[in-house]
């Protein structure tokens, strides 16, 4: 009875294993769907925009500008410009080939580039964002943190008058 107890185990944990290694990685619409879902959250377009702008060392203007001219989520503007990064094309040219129904990974494929490497790196971003995205600090509440019944004291400095403090 314990001998099949155990064989029973290790069956499970090695088809576990085996399924796990047998998944397919996501797929770039995926990650930019991700992406995209981590902007929508509190403060996540400053997160996306952030990383993005360090992570192309774009300012964030700049992309915001061409993000709308592209039509594209975040996640799709990341993977068009590591596209055209790994390419001789423009971002323009990359939109053009993804709205005229081309997967990325087909373009990724017809321009020779690696989808795994690119696969992972966009990976990574989306990783990166989602992290700064749970390690964000609470919003700051307009009300004083102190308990109620307690004031916290405060000086009142007439206007033209100095508190005394230089700086």
């Amino acid at each position: 009875m314990r001998c099949t107890a155990s064989s029973l185990i290790a069956l499970v944990v090695v088809l576990g294993v085996g399924l796990t290694w047998g998944a397919d990685p996501p797929t770039l619409e995926e990650l930019a769907a991700a992406i995209e879902r981590a902007r929508t959250g509190p403060d996540g377009e400053r997160v996306v925009v952030g990383h993005i702008s360090r992570k192309l060392a774009v300012s964030a203007e700049a992309l915001r500008a061409q993000r709308t001219r592209t039509g594209l989520s975040w996640g799709e503007f990341l993977i068009a410009n590591l596209l055209s990064q790994a390419t001789k094309l423009t971002v323009e040219q990359v939109v053009v080939e993804f709205k005229g129904g081309k997967g990325w990974a087909d373009i990724a494929h017809h321009h020779n580039v690696n989808l795994d490497q690119l696969r992972n790196e966009v990976r990574q971003a989306q990783q990166a964002i989602e992290q700064r995205s749970e390690d964000r600090a609470p919003p700051r509440s307009s009300e004083t943190q102190s308990s109620p019944g307690t004031t916290t004291p405060t000086t009142v400095v007439p206007a033209g008058k100095s508190s005394g403090t230089r700086y």
